[in-house]
C-alpha cells in the first residue's frame, strides 16, 4: 500500500494519506511517478467548494501533459473530510488561464461539494488522509483567514 505525506512545513504538521490504487489506478500511478521528487508550493483555501485547500500541482512534475489525459476514475462530487482529489484543466478551461492547470485538492471538513462557477466538477478521489487529519484540518481552516500557506507533498518513507 502506497502512502504520501501532505504537510505544512512551516507549522510542522504532517498528515499521512493512502493512495486508493484499486479505485484510481492511473491517477495513483501518475501522481506517484510525479512525486519521485517532493513537490512544494503555496496552497490556498478554496473559494467555491467549501472546506478545501487547493494546491496548484506544478506541470513540470509531468512529462509532456500526462497529468491532463488521465481517465476519470472514482469520480465524486460530495467529498468527505480527508478526501484528496485530482483535477486537470485544459488551456483556457480554468478562468481563461492559457496554461494547463493541475489541481490537487484536500478536503478537511464536512459540507463540501465540487461545485465551481462553471457547474458541478466530478473529480477523481485518489487518496484519503488516514493519520493526523484533525491537526492538519486546523491549519487548513486557518488558511481561510490567514491566506496562502506552504504545502509539501512527498512519498511516505
Amino acid at each position: 500500500m502506497k502512502k504520501i505525506f501532505v504537510s505544512f512545513p512551516d507549522e510542522h504538521i504532517t498528515a499521512t494519506a493512502i493512495l486508493l490504487e484499486e479505485k484510481a489506478p492511473s491517477t495513483c500511478t501518475c501522481i506517484w511517478k510525479a512525486l519521485e521528487t517532493p513537490v512544494e508550493g503555496m496552497c490556498i483555501h478554496a473559494m467555491w467548494t467549501g472546506r478545501e485547500i487547493s494546491f496548484p500541482f506544478p506541470g513540470t512534475a509531468f512529462p509532456g501533459d500526462e497529468g491532463l489525459h488521465l481517465p476519470p476514475e472514482n469520480q465524486i462530487t460530495i467529498p468527505l473530510p480527508g478526501d484528496i482529489v485530482w483535477n486537470a484543466y485544459s488551456p483556457y478551461q480554468w478562468q481563461g488561464n492559457p496554461n494547463i492547470v493541475y489541481d490537487f485538492g484536500v478536503f478537511y471538513g464536512r459540507d463540501s461539494r465540487l461545485l465551481l462557477p462553471m457547474g458541478w466538477k466530478p473529480s477523481t478521489l485518489f487518496a484519503r488522509i488516514e493519520e493526523n487529519l484533525e491537526s492538519f484540518a486546523s491549519v487548513c481552516a486557518r488558511c481561510q483567514g490567514e491566506g496562502r500557506k506552504k504545502l509539501r507533498i512527498e512519498r511516505a518513507r
